[in-house]
């Protein structure tokens, strides 16, 4: 993965894919804190940016976010420690600020992109349920006739969007 040199398919309009991550939150089953799974952020990230895509990441809250423990390949639990993908994203200061500081899904211009994608993680299951902008962003992604898509525990979403 380059970030210096994309791949574009079409140079002149690239396409545009708004990523979607969970604010941070607590666990009203467990009590641990939760976020978003570093994997369905950084995988995606790094397949979109390679194909030349142009991505941003945004939040139903904006701002910064946190992720699971576990999804984190220098988790104790050495759950993720394989996830090289990940790990880099974390280790490249650039690539880690665009956590510290998303954007607010409010402000998403469906316009603009050509796809939405809602990670997950285990913070969705909470936190998704009164992001009624995200609710409403996500339809109007599909009433646009553009991708909507959500990955593992983002797939909350598809209860609320209506």
């Amino acid at each position: 993965m380059s970030l210096k040199d994309t791949n574009r398919v079409n140079p002149g309009q690239p396409k545009r894919v708004a990523i979607v991550i969970a604010n941070p939150a607590v666990s009203t089953t467990t009590g641990w804190p939760v976020g978003f799974w570093w994997s369905e952020l950084t995988h995606p990230y790094y397949r979109f940016h390679e194909a030349g895509y142009e991505v941003e990441i945004f939040s139903p809250g904006g701002g910064k976010c946190e992720a699971d423990a576990m999804s984190d390949p220098r988790d104790a639990s050495g759950y993720s420690s394989s996830d090289l993908i990940s790990m880099g994203f974390i280790a490249t200061p650039a690539l880690a600020a665009l956590v510290e500081n998303t954007g607010k899904v409010a402000d998403i211009d469906v316009r603009r992109f050509d796809a939405i994608v809602v990670a997950g993680g285990q913070s969705p299951m909470f936190t998704f349920e009164n992001a009624q902008g995200l609710h409403r962003k996500f339809a109007e992604f599909y009433e646009a006739d553009k991708v909507a898509a959500a990955l593992c525990h983002g797939v909350a979403i598809l209860k609320y969007a209506r």
